[in-house]
């Protein structure tokens, strides 16, 4: 579903989604953190509003919905399948500045009919903006997670770095910019030199115990949303994926993969093409 700048058609889009035996649900605008950064790994830190609670819990301006309605979901034990929408405001920085707009849109949970699904998505996105912008000319661009998903894990990319890259899938700004890492790592700079050389031994219980008096001299420790070794391997995390290079032959299949733009029909051939000449098992 689009985003929009402006509630113009809040009304209409809110009867749009009744109509589509949708369930309207709201969230807190303050949301946890660390489900975000879990799913988007620590780059996503960068791009949006964070702060603590009173008791040291990461906390930030909700930067979109999905996460919020399944965790909803989750915590309500509805079961499945269920179809929720939203509509409401949400929080990102971006290159041009600070910036809030409006999102609308469809979470459509547990049906097992994936390709059901799906069209039922599309046809939800253009029957509403059809309603919405009677006599405009739409073009429909479709990008499928699930098979990007199956190339990156095909190269053999350490986990954080596969979900980096899918988390940006659809992004083409943000996939370059890890490509380009990924082509040239950068080294991770500033750590202490003891911490340095436990991380490197991958003496764990050392590192965690070494942690663990740090935050304990510092203070720190009264305030953590993370455990010592929850630090411990989020920093021999951020090592690995700093330290991580691409080959030249993988990244021109990674980059052949994104360019790879045709008619819908004409995609599945093109796929398996793609696949046969690359050695890839998707």
């Amino acid at each position: 579903m689009p985003l929009i700048d402006m509630p113009d058609f809040s009304a209409d889009l809110l009867a749009e989604f009744a109509a589509r035996r949708t369930e309207r649900v709201n969230t807190p605008v303050i949301q946890p953190a660390e489900p975000f950064l879990d799913m988007a790994g620590e780059d996503l830190r960068r791009r949006i509003f964070l702060t603590e609670s009173e008791t040291g819990a990461n906390l930030c301006l909700r930067p979109e919905f999905t996460i919020p309605v399944c965790l909803r979901h989750i915590e309500t034990a509805t079961g499945t399948p269920k179809r929720y929408s939203y509509l409401g405001e949400v929080f990102r920085q971006r290159r041009e500045g600070s910036h809030e707009f409006y999102q609308a849109g469809i979470e459509d949970l547990g049906n097992k009919d994936i390709a059901s699904s799906d069209a039922r998505a599309i046809g939800d996105a253009t029957g509403i903006l059809k309603a919405l912008l009677p006599g405009s000319k739409l073009a429909l661009t479709l990008g499928d997670q699930a098979v990007f998903e199956a190339v990156v894990k095909a190269l053999g990319l350490p986990f954080g770095w596969q979900r980096r890259l899918i988390h940006a899938f659809g992004d083409m700004a943000h996939l370059e910019a890890l490509l380009e890492r990924l082509a040239r790592p950068q080294p991770v700079t500033g750590l202490d030199p003891e911490i340095a050389e436990l991380i490197a031994s991958d003496n764990e219980a050392d590192l965690v115990a070494r942690i663990d008096r740090t935050m304990q001299e510092t203070g720190y420790s009264t305030n953590a949303s993370r455990s010592p070794t929850e630090i411990a391997r989020r920093l021999k995390e951020k090592l690995e994926l700093a330290e991580t290079r691409l080959d030249g032959t993988a990244l021109l299949l990674l980059r052949e993969f994104l360019t790879l733009q045709l008619p819908l029909a004409e995609a599945p051939a093109a796929l398996a093409g793609f696949a046969d000449a690359a050695g890839l098992k998707l």
